[in-house]
Formats: structure tokens, C-alpha cells, sequence
């Protein structure tokens, strides 16, 4: 595999790479859109370091970066964290909408392709699970029964707590992040946005096929189907998705007419140039909030 890729067309993976910073930066603009509404706008700059950092904190510890992109952006244009969250909130409602449409445009339109993948790679892999995972459904439903019963009986004890106005106080902005959604000065342009990043997911996987000679003459459909299960692959719970996704993009592409082991070969390209992408750019976007914060600080000081 490795002499595999050192063959490889860099130019192409520099494009797609490129492609998958222009969704980073639109959406970035996008989240600015949802803060308007709430009394607020952000420096975009500061907004795309804050994306950054929260894909590069997602890579390490999953869902950790949507408290890091707030945390980040909170200290470098003084927004309370609680709204902004309200909208990261909102964001990944919108995101997860897009996704079931767009999930279900794919799977409508190659539905063939998919549905043989499904029956003949898929399948075969679940089918040997126990169904001891059911009884341990029964327990969590079980045990936040039992914990909402108790809220509910010492509710009014609750209530007098400062946790629980504490708490009060951060729904309360954590709401008005959330009612952002309704308030939208351009709504047009937040469709737009949310349109383009989903454009560029798509040529981030299309362009990564140029860079390899087995995959060179793949055309959208497989494009989409890399997509489709590079998505499912990114939702589970998994750092980067990492070692899924490429299991899941390898076995994909064999419906196009390559090997698994070639599959695997353009699925390990395209996830190590976005990874490589996302340190790298969130790494200098740590470097570049943390100097401006200095700078904020200096000048304080000297006042």
C-alpha cells in the first residue's frame, strides 16, 4: 500500500484537500449567520480558527469539539459560551436533517448498488452478533425512569439549589442560541452555505480519485457512494471515524470493479490527506488564537 500511494497524484490530493478547507470556511461563515440573530457577530477569521480547533479536538476525543469551537471562540470575541452553544446545537440539527436527505437521495438513486452491498458485505458482518446488546437497552431505559421518577419527587428541593439555577441561567442562553434558527436575516444564504459544504464532501471524495491509477476513471456514482458510507462512517461514534471508514469505503469501491485491497489503498489516501488537513490547519489556528489572545492581553496590561 505504501508504494501504492507514493505513486499517487499529489496535485489531486491538494485539490481536494483545498476543497475540504472551503467547507471548513463556509461554515464557519454559516455559524456567524446564526449568531446575528442573538445580538452577536464574530470576526470570520476567528469563527474558521474556532471550526478548526473543533475538528482537530474531534479527531482526538469525539463530539469534544463542539465545546472546544465554543470555548474558542467565546475567549476571542467575548460571546457568552452558553449561546454559543445554543447554535452549535442548532447547526448539528440542521447538519443531521441535510444528512437524511442527502443520505436518502443516495440511497434512492444507487439504490441497486447499495442494496447488493448492504445484502452481500454488510450483512454477513452483523449477522453472527448475539442479542445481548438488547438487555442492556432495557437497563438505560430502566435507569433514567428511575432518575426522572426522582426528579420529579424532589423537585421543589431541586430547585432551591444553586447547581439548579446555575443551570437555569445557561438553558436560558442556550435557548436563545437554538431560537437563532427562527430569526435568520438571510436564511437564502444559509441554505446556500449548507448546500456548499455538502458540494465539497462530495469533491473531496470525487477529486481523491484522479490522485489514484485504479480509481482514476471512477465517475459520481462512485463518488456518492464513497459519500454516503463516508458519512455513516464519520456519525459513529469513533475518533476521525478511523479504521471504519475505511473498511467500509474499501469494501464500497468494490462494486466499481477494483480489489478491496486497491479500495482500502484510495480510502487510506482520502482519510489521511482530510486528517493531515485538519491538524495541520488546527494546529495553526490554535497557534494564531492563542497569539491574538497575547496580544488582547498585552494590551490590557499596558492599559
Amino acid at each position: 500500500m505504501f508504494e501504492e500511494i507514493k505513486q499517487a497524484n499529489f496535485l489531486w490530493i491538494f485539490v481536494a484537500m483545498g476543497c475540504g478547507i472551503l467547507a471548513h470556511v463556509s461554515r464557519a461563515l454559516r455559524w456567524n449567520l446564526l449568531l446575528k440573530p442573538i445580538g452577536y457577530t464574530a470576526n470570520n477569521w476567528n469563527a474558521f480558527y474556532a471550526v478548526m480547533i473543533g475538528y482537530f479536538s474531534n479527531n482526538l476525543v469525539p463530539r469534544l469539539g463542539e465545546v472546544t469551537r465554543c470555548a474558542a471562540l467565546a475567549k476571542t470575541d467575548k460571546i457568552p459560551i452558553e449561546k454559543l452553544i445554543g447554535t452549535v446545537f442548532i447547526e448539528r440539527v440542521v447538519d443531521l436533517i441535510i444528512t437524511l436527505i442527502v443520505t436518502l437521495f443516495i440511497f434512492i438513486s444507487q439504490f441497486e448498488l447499495l442494496n447488493g452491498f448492504l445484502i452481500d458485505s454488510i450483512y454477513p458482518m452483523i449477522n453472527g452478533g448475539s442479542g445481548k446488546s438488547s438487555s442492556l437497552i432495557y437497563i438505560i431505559l430502566g435507569t433514567l425512569l428511575v432518575l426522572a421518577f426522582a426528579t420529579y419527587i424532589l423537585r421543589n428541593k431541586i430547585k432551591k439549589l444553586t447547581l439548579y439555577k446555575k443551570i437555569t441561567t445557561i438553558s436560558k442562553g442556550f435557548m436563545d442560541g437554538i431560537k437563532s434558527i427562527l430569526q435568520l436575516q438571510n436564511p437564502f444564504l444559509f441554505i446556500a452555505h449548507s448546500i456548499f459544504i455538502w458540494a465539497m464532501y462530495f469533491a473531496m471524495a470525487y477529486f481523491t480519485f484522479f490522485s489514484y491509477q485504479p480509481t482514476a476513471e471512477f465517475g459520481y456514482q462512485a463518488g456518492l457512494i464513497v459519500l454516503f458510507l463516508g458519512t455513516i462512517a464519520v456519525i459513529l461514534p469513533i475518533p476521525g471515524g478511523i479504521g471504519v471508514y475505511h473498511k467500509l469505503v474499501g469494501m464500497g469501491l468494490v462494486l466499481f470493479g477494483v480489489t478491496e485491497a486497491e479500495g482500502l489503498t484510495y480510502a487510506t489516501i482520502s482519510h489521511a490527506s482530510q486528517m493531515i488537513m485538519i491538524f495541520v490547519v488546527g494546529l495553526i489556528s490554535m497557534v494564531l488564537i492563542s497569539r491574538k489572545l497575547s496580544k488582547k492581553q498585552q494590551d490590557i496590561e499596558l492599559l
